[in-house]
């Protein structure tokens, strides 16, 4: 499933009668969509590489980009547990490469485990089956996201039954947006930041206006008022 099977499945979610939503901002939403789920669930790259001598620099994996961050490095490799190791990234002016807490023997295999951004676009696709309409709907989100606004901003040039139509379309993709965000983080198996903050906001104000205790309790309980 490429870019172009995302752009399907997004048109099919937002319906633009007004051909507000032209290719290149769908494109933009998808991006957009990849790079928060890159953020949320990054892709997870394995490969090995032979370290040169010994020493505490070797070589980045193949796979490697500017994008890349480091999981874990294993060495010896094959172990159960895992033999982890603190290697650390660098760059220089001649690019990246790899360097070891405590020095390695030369000829190890090492084993790279690093988190990478997804990609998609017309020929390649790492978004896994299981949360490609996820990414999808966070897409139709952002996109309803415009529209609403972009409704929401008419409502002062209408007048009459055009402005309540206006206003019943602002807020019929404003609740869709909202709709579209949820089904991303549930789509993901997360919970969405902006309910943790909510959450986390509700619970310090509870504890905030939480009643004090009468000071006459303690008398009143024993009889003493």
């Amino acid at each position: 499933m490429a870019l172009e099977d995302f752009q399907k499945l997004v048109k099919d979610m937002v319906s633009d009668q007004d051909d507000a939503i032209t290719t290149e901002v769908r494109d933009r939403a998808l991006d957009q969509a990849r790079m928060r789920y890159s953020e949320d669930v990054p892709r997870l790259e394995l490969e090995e590489v032979v370290w040169p001598a010994n020493g505490v620099f070797g070589p980045v994996p193949v796979g490697w980009t500017d994008s890349a961050v480091i999981q874990s490095v294993e060495f010896p490799v094959g172990r159960r547990p895992a033999s982890l190791v603190l290697v650390d990234a660098y760059r220089t002016a001649d690019g990246w490469g790899l360097e070891s807490e405590h020095a390695l023997p030369g000829n190890a295999l090492v084993r790279v485990s690093f988190l990478l951004p997804h990609s998609l676009d017309a020929t390649v696709d790492s978004i896994p089956q299981r949360h490609r309409l996820a990414v999808a709907s966070f897409a139709a989100h952002l996109l309803c996201q415009q529209l609403a606004t972009r409704f929401a901003g008419d409502r002062e040039t209408t007048l009459g039954s055009d402005m309540s139509r206006t206003e019943s379309r602002s807020r019929n993709y404003a609740a869709r947006a909202k709709d579209y965000r949820a089904a991303y983080f549930a789509g993901i198996g997360q919970l969405d930041p902006a309910l943790q903050d909510a959450v986390a906001g509700s619970a310090a104000s509870a504890v905030v206006s939480w009643p004090r205790r009468n000071p006459r309790h303690r008398l009143v309980s024993r009889g003493g008022l």
